[in-house]
């Protein structure tokens, strides 16, 4: 038994100090994000009033989890237009900022949730296009509170694709390898959070003037992240 132990405490040491040795000697990929994200997301369309909120009130964040969360970039803006709400949070790490499982566990499940929404709906994997863009795979969910129910979708993408959602209970070792089979050993890709929320559903927001100028912004970002993510694999 103690040879047991031994050898697997070798063989752990061995690999941690090939995994310290491989990141030393290989940089994180460049950052995709060369612009303010205020800057890319419209500030001004006609027909809406437009406001920036501190990301400390928005449903997923305190001013505790803003500040432990550590963004690089990151923005919380609010459209509205006659009955119509629409609600733009980003969040933005650069390669090698933040853990893949740290940065995307702030989801509305968790942490609207807690706050007091009710989850009325939720699907994973959804296609999402705009135009003649296809996004990657969104999360959806219904939330309600106070009688008001918004409609969600949402996306961690690391290094251009959209992270999974499966989780095996609280077996970290285990997730860490699945993180591992899916991105690789070099696990320092830049993310972004990206949610959009709304109180109309998706095909009403289409016809509605001055969405697609808000789409447009999404497009951007993902579109530069793919594309770089790509010339660096």
């Amino acid at each position: 038994m103690k040879k047991i132990i031994l050898t697997l405490g070798i063989a752990t040491l061995l690999i941690a100090l090939g995994l310290r040795a491989y990141f030393a000697f290989v940089p994180p990929p460049e950052p995709t994000l060369h612009e303010a994200l205020a800057d890319i997301v419209p500030s001004e369309l006609p027909g809406w009033k437009i406001k920036d909120m501190d990301m400390a009130e928005s449903p997923e964040s305190s001013a505790r989890i803003t500040d432990f969360l550590n963004f690089d970039d990151a923005i919380f803006r609010v459209f509205e237009k006659d009955d119509t709400f629409v609600g733009l949070y980003i969040a933005y790490w650069t390669p090698g900022k933040a853990s893949y499982r740290w940065a995307g566990s702030h989801t509305p499940d968790t942490c609207w949730v807690l706050n007091g929404w009710s989850r009325e709906a939720r699907e994973y994997g959804v296609p999402f296009t705009h135009e003649n863009t296809e996004f990657e795979p969104a999360e959806y969910g219904v939330y309600s509170k106070n009688n008001a129910a918004q409609q969600v979708y949402f996306w961690h993408l690391i290094g251009g694709k959209a992270y999974s959602y499966q989780q095996k209970g609280n077996l970290y070792f285990l997730n860490s390898l699945i993180d591992i089979k899916n991105h690789g050993l070099n696990l320092r890709k830049e993310q972004f959070f990206i949610r959009l929320s709304s109180n109309k559903d998706l095909e009403d927001l289409k016809k509605t003037n001055g969405f697609e100028q808000i789409m447009n912004s999404l497009v951007t970002i993902s579109r530069n992240s793919l594309a770089q993510n790509a010339q660096n694999q």
